[in-house]
């Protein structure tokens, strides 16, 4: 639960802040298709941007078993206005064990502060790396 702390001192920093709310379905490629219980995971994130450069919570399932569950801190740098890289460390609550990603994104505007990502990525836990496939919708907002 200290990643909830860390995300409260995001939204607590004073002056008008752009956020953002991410939703994404992933699949391992590491993984054969008839293992569909371990084929398919899926995140939330939610972070502020600190100029162009994000800084957020990802919260998620590794795969479709509940024990799975994991949060991150992730910093996203833009490399232009649709490609972006992506630095991450977690931590797996059920399993006891830490996860690093790094992942390639590429935005494509859908309207007024929502986005269609697309991201490939690796992700180390449990003895091994994987790499994975994601898309999802980004919605960025201001408070204040």
């Amino acid at each position: 639960m200290r990643f909830i702390a860390v995300i409260c001192l995001l939204f607590a920093l004073k002056g008008k802040a752009q956020y953002y709310i991410a939703a994404a379905p992933n699949v391992a490629f590491n993984t054969p298709l008839r293992d569909t219980k371990n084929l398919i995971g899926a995140t939330v994130e939610i972070g502020r941007y600190f100029g162009k450069t994000a800084i957020g919570i990802n919260s998620g399932w590794w795969t479709l078993d509940s024990k799975d569950f994991y949060q991150e801190v992730m910093a996203t740098f833009p490399i232009n206005d649709k490609f972006s890289v992506t630095a991450a460390v977690g931590y797996f609550y059920h399993h006891k064990d830490i996860t690093m990603e790094y992942d390639f994104n590429y935005a494509i505007p859908i309207k007024k502060d929502y986005s269609f990502v697309i991201s490939y990525g690796a992700q180390s836990a449990f003895g091994g790396t994987y790499a994975s496939y994601s898309m999802g919708i980004n919605k960025d907002f201001k408070l204040r």
